[in-house]
């Protein structure tokens, strides 16, 4: 019926006549056929009103119920649908109503005129096909119902060690799984697949993990397999501003399911850290806080060189030439950025801090930066104090010259870009202002008005 509607609406004036004459006939069959069955519903709501009728006169109610009949109108004017207007089909029924009412009052005058068993009350099958007929359809359901079942039930067997690994990637399509899927030899057709796949509304919820296909599914089982929990999903994991190994490491093992004992231990690995071509004793400061996509249950050393290279791709040619003109390594870049990213939240002061460590490198001055000391702390952060400040560590900025050994935490790309451009400025230091900033000085008497402010700030919080 679609294609007949298709070729009147789109294709008519260039069809043949012969070819209008065609459509003429089918159209007239289909009519004929709706009008049998149209005549079939009418005759059965005739005879609901003659029970009607009845049930009324044994309870002395009157034939005729406007009300009632109001109410059927306006529940009738709801079903309408194009291209019959809301009038057309009132006037319709109007007239379906006045028979069903002209029945009943000549039951009413001729007593039960109508013999009504169940059996005309309902819709049997030999109204609706013939013998032959009910036989064809069967046979043609049963004939489809075999095609499906061999087709997409029946096993398929790949060669090969089973399970097999098959990853689907984020963003990939029905299309494109069912393609590998096919040059990888584990399934043999590929619209099978995807017709299984649309029977079961699985086109848009096949999820990007790693599969390990057993051997023998049917392209449903496989595609119910797709859709069942048995993978190891893709996982967007998020490394945060600042944070450290041993922070990222466990919070890989409760998100992805990565041993974080192992996670730790392969951070420093010498073998490793060369095969990454990086020059350091650890990870520290090269795991670029920002998302990465990781399959659950990788091996630590797929989910740090994902991670590394995350850092790789930010670090380009063009911020190592700027490293360079400042006169300064990419460690040496990458430590300091985790000085600056350990003193601040604050992004807008990140350079104006980073210039301040800048000119106190140049001068020859201590960085004495509290971040470096903290680092040596055990355990959680905590408010440092005159001891703290004497540890001896070459981490020890109040105790040392120049940069310390390494960084600090994992500086984000704010920290790491405010050292390469930082603010230009004569300033040497700086002191918290008690509202989630700094005071800044660039000299040792503006600094100590800067640190007596904040006194009396934290002095006049206590009292508060």
């Amino acid at each position: 019926m679609e294609n007949l509607i298709d070729k009147i609406q789109n294709e008519l004036e260039s069809l043949s006549t012969e070819q209008r004459n065609e459509i003429l006939v089918k159209l007239r069959d289909n009519v004929d056929e709706i009008d049998k069955e149209l005549v079939h519903l009418i005759s059965k709501r005739t005879l609901h009103s003659v029970l009607i009728g009845r049930v009324k006169r044994s309870m002395n109610l009157a034939t005729y119920n406007p009300q009632r009949e109001k109410e059927v109108s306006q529940r009738i004017s709801s079903f309408v649908e194009e291209p019959l207007s809301k009038e057309a089909l009132l006037r319709i029924y109007e007239r379906i109503l006045d028979e069903s009412r002209a029945i009943q009052r000549e039951e009413l005058n001729k007593g039960n005129i109508f013999n009504i068993s169940a059996k005309k009350m309902r819709l049997g099958f030999s109204k609706l096909l013939s013998r032959k007929e009910f036989f064809i359809v069967a046979f043609f359901f049963f004939f489809i119902l075999s095609i499906l079942l061999y087709n997409f039930f029946s096993p398929n067997h790949y060669k090969g060690n089973s399970p097999v690994e098959f990853v689907v990637q984020k963003g990939e399509t029905l299309t494109e799984i069912s393609d590998r899927l096919y040059s990888k030899k584990i399934i043999n057709g590929k619209i099978k697949f995807r017709i299984a796949a649309f029977l079961l509304g699985a086109e848009r919820r096949i999820r990007p993990a790693r599969y390990y296909i057993p051997n023998g599914l049917s392209y449903v089982g496989l595609v119910d397999y797709f859709m069942s929990d048995k993978a190891d999903f893709l996982k967007t994991f998020l490394i945060l501003n600042g944070s450290n190994i041993p922070s990222i490491a466990s919070r890989l093992q409760s998100e992805t399911l990565i041993d974080s004992a192992a996670v730790v231990n392969l951070s420093k690995n010498k073998k490793f850290l060369d095969s990454l071509s990086l020059h350091s004793n650890s990870l520290l400061g090269y795991m670029l806080p920002e998302k990465y996509d990781i399959y659950e249950r990788s091996s630590p050393e797929e989910a740090l060189r994902i991670i590394y290279k995350g850092f790789q791709k930010f670090l380009s040619d063009s911020l190592k030439l700027r490293a360079k003109k400042l006169g300064y390594s990419v460690p040496q870049i990458i430590t300091l950025a985790s000085i600056v990213e350990g003193e601040t939240n604050k992004k807008s002061e990140m350079p104006i801090i980073a210039s301040v460590y800048l000119n106190r490198l140049k001068t020859g001055m201590k960085l004495q930066a509290d971040p470096t000391v903290e680092f040596l702390q055990p355990g959680k952060w905590k408010r440092l104090n005159y001891n703290d400040l004497k540890v001896n560590s070459p981490y020890n900025t109040y105790e040392h010259n120049g940069l310390p050994p390494g960084p600090i935490n994992n500086p984000g790309k704010i920290a790491i870009l405010a050292v390469l451009y930082p603010a230009h400025t004569n300033y040497l230091y700086f002191v918290a202002n008690g509202k989630g900033g700094h005071n800044f000085s660039s000299n040792y008497q503006g600094h100590l008005q800067n640190v007596e402010h904040y006194h009396s700030w934290l002095n006049l919080s206590k009292k508060n």
